[in-house]
Order: structure tokens, then C-alpha cells, then sequence
């Protein structure tokens, strides 16, 4: 597993910019109710934050340490000769970002890895983690809160499959400046159970099951739901709540409803 903080900053500015484009259309009649703009927002967050668009751990960097362990901050520590097992911890996240003159954010937080290992050779990890990114942009600020309690195995040799359980806390808010009390969030919890991850498929998660609660806020209304997610297979899911039924497909977070 890459610990990719750094790299994952410009994701960040992405997903502010994305959100921004999409509330300067809010002057539009909306099209869809409330559930529908729900699942989306519920649908993307789950996306964005698997893939580490918000910092942490990202299920496409499989569980081998790399040298960006090391590298990522400059006060992890760990408690093994050999690179490829241990303890790594950081409690003093502090990185900032900037794109060109106007968009700005600074990070903070705590990392905890665990990297377990047979004969030298990694075989899973469990982390904790907790990471918090405000920012600016041309018209909005946005703040991004992430908490990760993962346990990671691999289940064949090389650990091209492995599995996912834990809870992943994954909280949106986008404030725009432009528009009068305006704002955007998703406020999502969500429980894994059991995923099982085919990394040779783009890791494609074929089977698993998650339960979640969502708060949020869109120009398409407010909501508090909670529900479930079942993993498919084929980069798809179903995701299921006050008895409707969505597909959700699992590269661009795009949903449609049953």
C-alpha cells in the first residue's frame, strides 16, 4: 500500500473544481428528487474515496510497501529492519498545496500502518488514519475529513486478490462564495464487509457488502439516509436505500436508478 498524500493533493483540487462546476449550474431547473441527487452524491463519494482522492489509503495501490512510505512525510518511523514489515506511524501530518495563484489547501492529520508479513514478505496491513484538508479556490472553499480503520489481506501468493474490512468516514463540504449561503456537502460513514478485490482487473471488486449512513446537502434538498452497498463484480454495485435501488457503476461513480 503506497502512501500517496502527496500525490493525491492535485486529485483534491479536482474534486473542489468538479463540485464548483456542477453548483454554477444550480441556477437550472433541477431535474431529479432528492433520492436521485442522494445517490449520486453517495455513489461519487464512495468512488473518490476508495480511489484516495481525498488522501489516505487507495485500494489501487494494493498492500506492497514502496519507498513512498518512507518518503511521503519526513517523520514516519518504523519498528523493523526489514522495509517490508512493521509499524509506521506519522501524528504530524503537514503539507500544503498550491495550483497556480488561486487555489490553495493545507492538510493535517495522523497515519498508522501495520504491515504484516510471512518469511519477509508482506501479506496485509491494518490502518488507522485521519486526515483533514481545508482549501480555496476562485469562488468556493471547500473542507474534506477522512478517517480510515482498514484491515487488508492478500489471498493468493503475489496478492494480486485481496480483501477489504473496516470503516471508512469520508466527509465533503463545499462553501461558494458566489452564491448567497450556498454550500454542498456529503457526510458519509461507511462499514465494509468482506470485499474481495481483483487487483489484475483494474481492482475490480467482485463480491461485498457495505452498510453506510449519508447525511448531505444539494441544491436538490438535504438528506439523512443510511443503507447498503453490494459489490457485483464488472466495476458495478447496487446500492439500496428507503427501498429504492440504484446501479452504481464503480469507475465513474455514475448511478442508475432500478
Amino acid at each position: 500500500m503506497k502512501l500517496n498524500l502527496r500525490n493525491t493533493l492535485p486529485l483534491l483540487m479536482a474534486v473542489a473544481i468538479f463540485y464548483s462546476a456542477c453548483k454554477k449550474t444550480e441556477n437550472k431547473p433541477a431535474s431529479s428528487t432528492t433520492t436521485d441527487a442522494a445517490s449520486l452524491a453517495i455513489a461519487k463519494n464512495l468512488v473518490q474515496s476508495l480511489s484516495g482522492a481525498f488522501g489516505g489509503a487507495s485500494i489501487k495501490d494494493g498492500i506492497q510497501v514502496s519507498p513512498n512510505v518512507m518518503s511521503s512525510t519526513s517523520k514516519l518511523k518504523m519498528q523493523s529492519k526489514d522495509i517490508q514489515c512493521g509499524f509506521y506511524s506519522d501524528s504530524s501530518l503537514n503539507l500544503d498545496y498550491k495550483l497556480g495563484d488561486t487555489v490553495r489547501s493545507h492538510t493535517t492529520g495522523s497515519i498508522n500502518y501495520f504491515f504484516i508479513c510471512n518469511d519477509g514478505n508482506t501479506i496485509g496491513y491494518d490502518l488507522r488514519d485521519s486526515i483533514s484538508t481545508a482549501g480555496k479556490g476562485p469562488g468556493y472553499t471547500f473542507a474534506y475529513a477522512l478517517t480510515q480503520n482498514y484491515h487488508v489481506r492478500g489471498l493468493n501468493s503475489n496478492n494480486s486478490n485481496f480483501s477489504l474490512n473496516g470503516i471508512l468516514k469520508s466527509y465533503v463540504d463545499n462553501e461558494y462564495t458566489v452564491y448567497v449561503n450556498s454550500s454542498a456537502s456529503v457526510h458519509n460513514i461507511y462499514t465494509f464487509s468482506n470485499l474481495y478485490v481483483h487487483a489484475d482487473d483494474n481492482f475490480d471488486i467482485t463480491s461485498g457488502t457495505a452498510t453506510f449512513r449519508s447525511l448531505g446537502k444539494t441544491h436538490s434538498g438535504a438528506w439523512d439516509y443510511s443503507g447498503t452497498i453490494t459489490f457485483l463484480g464488472n466495476h458495478k454495485a447496487k446500492l439500496t436505500f428507503l427501498s429504492k435501488v440504484y446501479w452504481v457503476d464503480l469507475i465513474t461513480g455514475a448511478v442508475t436508478p432500478v
